[in-house]
C-alpha cells in the first residue's frame, strides 16, 4: 500500500505540473492581462505539458520528495516544496538564457509559472498528506517500528503510538540496552533482543524506523545501532536528551505532539547534492574525453612494460555495503595476488612495475575510476572504497568503520590528499579519522579544496608512493 500511496502522490504532482503550464499559458496569452501577446498553438502547449511532467518528476525525485507525507509538519512540507520548485525554475531560467541570451517577452511566463507551480504543488501535497492519513486510520498504511529502550520513556512512547492509529505505527518489539542492570517496565515477551542483535533484526526487516529512548550517556549502545540503521536506510528518531551526541545532524519532527529528533544521514542539501552530482558527471566526462590521447599513451606504456591487460577490475565495497567492481590502470605485474591472495601493497613492493610506480606516484592509475563515477558507483570526492576482505578485517579492529559506508566512495578524498597509500591495517586508523571528518563536514567548499589538493599531489607526487 505504501508503494501505491507514493504513486498516487506522483500522479498528483504530474497533474499539478501540467495544470500549472495550462494556467500560466492562459494567464499570459489568453486572459487579457498581458496585451499584445499572441496565442500559442495547441501542439506547443501539449509539448510543454509533457516536458513539465517529466522534468518535475526528475526534480522532485532528486530532492527526495517521493516518500510518505503523513508525519511531516506543515513547515516541513512547505520546505520540501519551496526548495525544489525554486531550484527547478532557476534551472529553467538558466537553460532559457543559455539558449537565447537576449531577453524575450515570452520568458516572463516562467515567473508566472513559478508562483502557480508553487501554489498548486502545495495543494497537491496537502491532498496527498490527507489521503495518507486517511489510509493510516483505516489500517491500510502502516510502518513497523522498533523502540530502543525498555524503561518508562519507551513504554510511554509505545502507549502513545498504539493509542493513535492515525499515525500508522506498528510496534514490532523493544530492543534492550546492553546493560542488564537497567530498570525495565516493558513486558519480557515484547523484548526482541539487545542492541547487539540490531544488525540481524534490521536484515530480517523487523523495522522501518528506530525510535530511540535510551539515555544519551550510553554512547556505545547508540553507536552500535546508528551505524547499521544508517547503512540500511532506516529512519532513526531519538528523544531530545540524545541531542548532545547528534548536535548539528538532527532535524526536529513530531509524532502528533511527541517531540523527537530525526537523525539525517544526508549532510548536503538538495541543491548541494544536485551541484555535486553535476560536478561529478561534468568532471568525469571532461577528464576522460580531454585526456584521451594521454590515456592511450599510458595504455601503450603499460603493455610495453609488462605482460598483462591494461586495466584491471577489482571488487570494492560501496555505499551501504554494496559490492561493485572498480576500474584502474594496472600498476602491478599480472596475477600479482595469485599466490598470496588479497594483501596490502608495500612501500617498495616488488610487484609494482616501472610504469606502475609512475602511475601510483602521480595517482594516474585512478583515472579509469571516472567510469565508475559515470556508472553512479562512486563520486569524484569521498572516502576510498576498500576491498571486501579488508572491510571485514577493519570492522573487527575498528567498530565504527561502517560509518565510511554511509556516503558514496570517491576517487580522491580528504584522507588521500593528506596521507600516503595504506600499507597495513594499522595505517587505516589515521585515515579513518580524516574520513570521519569529511563525512561530518561535507560541503561543496571542502570538495573544491580536496580537488585543488589532488591536483597538487598529481603534479608533485607528494604523499604518494
Amino acid at each position: 500500500m505504501k508503494k501505491y500511496a507514493i504513486l498516487a502522490g506522483m500522479a498528483l504532482d504530474a497533474s499539478t505540473s501540467a495544470l500549472a503550464v495550462l494556467t500560466a499559458v492562459w494567464l499570459k496569452f489568453s486572459s487579457g492581462i498581458f496585451p499584445g501577446t499572441s496565442s500559442l498553438s495547441a501542439s506547443m502547449v501539449a509539448a510543454g505539458c509533457l516536458f513539465a511532467v517529466f522534468y518535475w518528476a526528475a526534480i522532485f525525485s532528486l530532492s527526495g520528495c517521493y516518500t510518505l507525507h503523513w508525519d511531516r509538519s506543515w513547515t516541513d512540507e512547505l520546505r520540501l516544496v519551496f526548495k525544489p520548485v525554486t531550484v527547478g525554475i532557476l534551472l529553467l531560467l538558466a537553460i532559457s538564457f543559455a539558449a537565447s541570451p537576449g531577453m524575450s517577452p515570452g520568458r516572463s511566463i516562467l515567473f508566472i509559472y513559478f508562483f502557480i507551480m508553487l501554489v498548486l504543488t502545495i495543494v497537491s501535497r496537502s491532498i496527498a498528506r490527507l489521503f495518507e492519513r486517511r489510509l493510516s486510520r483505516l489500517g491500510r498504511l502502516t510502518r513497523v517500528a522498533v523502540i530502543v529502550g525498555t524503561g518508562r520513556k519507551a513504554a510511554d512512547l509505545a502507549a502513545h503510538l498504539e493509542s493513535s492509529p492515525a499515525l500508522g505505527y506498528r510496534i514490532s518489539g523493544f530492543v534492550s540496552p546492553s546493560d542488564p542492570s537497567r530498570d525495565s517496565v516493558v513486558a519480557e515477551e515484547r523484548i526482541i533482543g539487545t542492541v547487539a542483535d540490531l544488525p540481524l533484526l534490521l536484515r530480517r526487516g523487523e523495522a522501518d524506523e528506530l525510535l530511540v529512548t535510551i539515555a544519551s550517556n550510553f554512547h556505545e549502545d547508540i553507536l552500535s545501532l546508528l551505524l547499521p540503521a544508517t547503512s540500511s536506510n532506516i529512519r532513526v528518531k531519538v528523544v531530545p536528551d540524545l541531542f548532545d551526541i547528534v548536535a548539528g545532524h538532527v532535524h526536529n519532527t513530531q509524532i502528533l505532539g511527541e517531540q523527537l529528533m530525526e537523525i539525517l544521514p544526508e549532510r548536503l542539501s538538495f541543491l548541494q547534492k544536485l551541484v555535486k552530482t553535476a560536478i561529478d558527471y561534468a568532471l568525469s566526462l571532461t577528464v576522460l574525453a580531454a585526456g584521451l590521447p594521454v590515456w592511450i599513451l599510458l595504455a601503450a606504456a603499460i603493455r610495453l612494460d609488462s605482460r598483462g591487460p591494461v586495466f584491471y577490475r577489482q571488487k570494492r565495497v560501496g555505499r551501504g555495503g554494496r559490492i561493485f567492481r572498480i576500474f584502474k590502470f594496472r600498476s602491478m605485474v599480472a596475477d600479482a595476488e595469485k599466490h598470496s591472495g588479497p594483501v596490502w601493497a608495500g612501500r617498495d613492493d616488488p610487484r609494482i612495475t616501472r610504469v606502475g610506480a609512475f602511475l601510483r606516484k602521480t595517482r594516474l592509475d585512478e583515472i579509469p575510476q571516472f567510469i565508475n563515477v559515470l556508472r553512479g558507483e562512486m563520486s569524484v570526492v569521498g572516502p576510498r572504497p576498500e576491498r571486501p576482505r579488508f572491510v571485514e578485517e577493519l570492522r573487527r579492529v575498528y567498530p565504527f568503520y561502517d560509518k565510511r559506508l554511509t556516503v558514496k566512495p570517491g576517487i580522491t578524498g580528504w584522507a588521500q590528499v593528506k596521507l600516503e597509500y595504506d600499507t597495513s591495517i594499522e595505517d587505516v586508523a589515521d585515515k579513518l579519522k580524516l574520513d570521519f571528518y569529511y563525512i561530518e563536514n561535507m560541503s561543496l567548499f571542502l570538495d573544491l579544496e580536496i580537488l585543488a589538493r589532488t591536483v597538487f599531489v598529481v603534479l608533485t607526487g607528494r604523499g604518494a608512493h
